[in-house]
């Protein structure tokens, strides 16, 4: 299994690093360690909201916001000033969001340093991911392992969505470019199957329709259908599917026909308690434009890009350059800094590095200013900063702890003036076969 310790040698990456990231990858060895002590099950921030008393309690508030208050003030406290106590009401689980992400992490050190130990534990978290696919669908699909209750209802634990299934895509993807193995292009070819098949369409305009988040809903969440277009145009691509061409044409329509005039896109059009504009998701949405667009090469998309992200730098980020997690909030806010935030935007500085060089300054920077303030000694980073300094410190590793990780390692495999020959699937006969 996975979870079986392999030594991350000491330097490894030290030794062909240029001295500018050598910080980063003193984090990142240091991260590795610690989750090689901690291993891959987890605590959530969401998990207390699938306790009886949390869906309750935020049911409630959703429905009558004053009356629901004093519900959820507890579990809001809780969350602020005791997180640890949470162990009294649920337990750890495995997240496929962040084993995805551990496993594209991995296969970034392999291709950054030849260390075959980072892909054995990449295809180990594979082995095990594929193994907790949700059945039932026509494809293999991810969702969250608890109940989640939200502005249109209750998810029940084991819905798949669109925001958890594509990291997944990519990540098998990955690891058949690094190895040839076939089977890991027919998981991603099926896991497209799924994502064509399963969600729903609901039309916006003549030739646009927004994706489903999940098989039971028809929202109209503008990153749901940026995840979808993404992994539809590589599908459409790799496996030359016409379908998933279309399908991937209208939800990227519903995008472009929905950015703002400012370059904003909205959370969400179709609820009034989703009509805000936040940092993750809308590199969610950037990201997303940017990888399909390598496959697209449309001039349209990449206007979209650069005004995006012209308003993106504008409006999600602070007088003191650090991000801003609303530009339009939904209700009042106490987190001053979220570090997912800080993930997501090393991330998009990453995909967008040859055609937005200051996002990719931006990427460098904010690194520099995780790993010199935000990480903590045992080696896992913050959380996040509520007004007033406090900082939350639990570990989640599906938000931030596995996206910074991804991030990081991402941003050293880019510094690489070249991968290493040995993690190319040319010179890779397939393994295992």
């Amino acid at each position: 299994m996975c979870g079986q310790s392999r030594k991350f040698p000491v330097g490894e990456l030290m030794e062909r690093l240029p001295n500018e990231s050598e910080e980063v990858g003193r984090a990142v060895e240091a991260f590795v360690a610690w989750l090689e002590s901690a291993g891959y099950a987890s605590y959530d921030p969401y998990d207390l909201g699938g306790t009886a008393y949390g869906l309750f309690s935020r049911r409630l508030y959703y429905r009558h916001p004053v009356l629901g208050l004093p519900f959820v003030a507890p579990v809001i406290g809780m969350e602020i000033l005791c997180p640890g106590w949470r162990k009294m009401f649920v337990q750890k689980e495995r997240f496929a969001t962040a084993d995805a992400q551990l496993i594209l992490a991995f296969a970034n050190l392999y291709q950054r340093t030849g260390n075959e130990a980072h892909l054995q534990k990449a295809l180990g978290l594979a082995r095990d991911l594929l193994g907790r696919a949700i059945p039932g669908y026509s494809g293999p699909c991810w969702g969250y392992p608890f109940d989640w209750q939200h502005h249109r209802g209750l998810w029940k634990k084991n819905t798949p969505f669109i925001t958890a299934t594509p990291y997944c895509f990519e990540a098998f993807l990955k690891l058949f470019d690094l190895t040839g193995d076939k089977s890991f292009l027919e998981t991603a070819g099926s896991i497209a199957r799924f994502v064509q098949r399963d969600l729903r369409d609901t039309p916006t305009s003549g030739d646009a329709a927004a994706a489903s988040y999940s098989p039971t809903d028809n929202s109209q969440v503008v990153n749901a259908s940026a995840y979808r277009a993404m992994v539809l145009f590589e599908a459409a691509n790799r496996f030359n599917q016409p379908a998933c061409m279309e399908s991937a044409r209208r939800n990227l329509n519903f995008i472009l026909q929905n950015q703002q005039s400012d370059g904003s896109w909205l959370y969400a059009l179709d609820h009034e308690g989703e009509r805000f504009i936040d940092h993750f998701h809308t590199c969610f949405v950037l990201k997303n434009l940017a990888k399909l667009n390598r496959r697209l090469g449309s001039d349209a998309v990449a206007g979209a890009i650069k005004k995006g992200f012209d308003y993106y730098r504008r409006a999600l980020f602070g007088p003191d350059g650090l991000p801003r997690s609303f530009a339009v909030k939904p209700r009042a806010q106490i987190v001053r800094l979220e570090m997912y935030d800080f993930a997501e935007s090393i991330n998009l500085g990453v995909v967008l590095r040859d055609d937005i060089p200051e996002a990719w300054e931006l990427a460098q920077r904010l690194a520099r200013v995780v790993c010199q303030h935000y990480q903590l000694p045992d080696g896992h980073f913050v959380t996040r900063v509520y007004a007033g300094g406090i900082k939350h410190t639990l570990p989640f590793l599906r938000w931030p702890q596995s996206q910074l990780f991804h991030a990081l390692t991402s941003l050293l495999l880019a510094t690489s003036n070249q991968t290493l020959p040995d993690a190319a699937a040319a010179s890779n006969p397939v393994r295992g076969k």
